[in-house]
């Protein structure tokens, strides 16, 4: 009787031990995809920062240059990733709406075509 409730007393430490090391792998797993996720956001808020500091007279201007900005995506964030990819998009399109709320415009209306 003694063996048996020394068994499951061992037996429930490993499962406790186990369980532990499994919430420590997902808690690794959750920051570091918060992580990339913030680094996405700082991305995203730099991009928009180069639209800003520019005077756009016509629309192929900006076109083109939202075409190099996609295209230097995956370098900027993991695009492996769909929460980094809208949270890159999420923090452009709303840092050039705060500041330039016409040129956000434009940029919508260029992106939806």
């Amino acid at each position: 009787m003694k063996h048996t409730i020394l068994s499951i007393s061992a037996i429930a430490i490993v499962s406790a031990l186990l369980t532990s090391c499994s919430a420590c792998s997902e808690t690794e797993h959750t920051e570091a995809i918060t992580a990339e996720i913030t680094a996405a956001q700082m991305a995203g808020r730099t991009a928009a920062r180069e639209y800003l500091t520019k005077e756009w007279k016509d629309n192929a201007d900006l076109r083109q240059m939202l075409e190099l900005t996609e295209m230097h995506k995956p370098n900027l964030i993991d695009t492996a990733h769909s929460e980094c990819v809208a949270a890159f998009d999420s923090t452009f399109i709303s840092t050039i709406r705060a500041v330039n709320p016409s040129l956000a415009g434009r940029v919508a209306h260029i992106k939806q075509k």
